[in-house]
């Protein structure tokens, strides 16, 4: 009677990390939820595509409905036998086109882009004018008001270092310590255009575009640097005025390593626009 043989082939589980760009504007935010269409669920979703299994994504900044970003960091673990650094190409060919790998490789399986990171830089575009070109519009704050800078950077300036951020989290936030470190707020002018860069190691939800918002009521001098003070101190976000909306808002990096200058400055010269010149 011939004997039978089977051979078993164990795969060996791998930690893909990738780097993804998308438009935000048509998604429900980044992370998965029911009943709106998000990021993670189109790449997910992709992933199982390739590898006929359902995986986790695991990401650095659950970024809100309209909100973009360059530089979005997320690992996912796989058995398949798909090279880490070909991952890019394969989910690039399956993705729609307002979301893009920038990068895959494969890396150590305790690899965490949520605990291995030092902090992130965030931008924020916005204008004086009420219009704008078609093709900047679905990424600008057309708040048409006139802007003083000098008065956005003292408030900058007051803003920046560790401090209790109640105040400037948004609404129905979770029970996180509220207590951030921002290292640098920049504001650059290119005529009605306004980008402000706030690098910090965390952010809470609605903390950058409700920073953004105070700047541009500094600005308008509808709040003073006494108010910037006194606000923060309240530890009451009924003491801020608007959100910013989000449309502005793009995370542009994520950074692996202590944050020096020299690294944001790196980022502003990065083609990333509209965010960076």
């Amino acid at each position: 009677m011939p004997s039978s043989q089977f051979i078993f082939i164990r795969r060996i589980m791998k930690n893909i990390w990738i780097t993804l760009s998308y438009d935000g504007t048509i998604y429900g935010g980044f992370q998965r939820q029911e009943n709106r269409m998000t990021v993670q669920e189109m790449v997910e979703n992709c992933i199982m595509e390739l590898t006929g299994k359902k995986t986790t994504l695991y990401f650095v900044a659950r970024t809100d409905a309209g909100v973009h970003a360059y530089g979005q960091e997320c690992t996912f673990y796989t058995d398949s036998t798909i090279p880490g650094d070909r991952f890019i190409y394969a989910m690039n060919a399956r993705l729609p086109y307002t979301i893009r790998v920038t990068a895959s490789r494969e890396m150590d399986m305790d690899f965490s882009v949520r605990r291995r990171n030092f902090g992130k830089t965030y931008g924020y575009l916005l204008s004086e004018e009420r219009e704008a070109s078609p093709f900047l519009k679905p990424y600008v704050w057309r708040t048409g008001k006139k802007l003083d800078l000098s008065r956005m950077e003292t408030a900058a300036r007051i803003l920046e270092g560790t401090h209790d951020f109640t105040s400037f989290r948004g609404n129905n936030s979770g029970p996180s310590d509220p207590v951030r470190k921002i290292y640098e707020i920049r504001i650059l002018r290119d005529g009605p255009l306004f980008r402000i860069y706030v690098t910090g190691e965390g952010f809470l939800y609605h903390m950058v575009r409700n920073i953004a918002g105070a700047l541009v009521d500094a600005g308008t001098g509808a709040l003073t640097p006494e108010d910037i003070r006194r606000i923060l101190a309240a530890r009451d976000r009924r003491q801020l005025g608007m959100t910013a909306p989000a449309e502005g808002l793009c995370l542009l990096r994520v950074y692996f390593r202590p944050i020096m200058k020299e690294d944001v400055d790196e980022t502003l010269r990065m083609p990333l626009y509209p965010w960076c010149r």
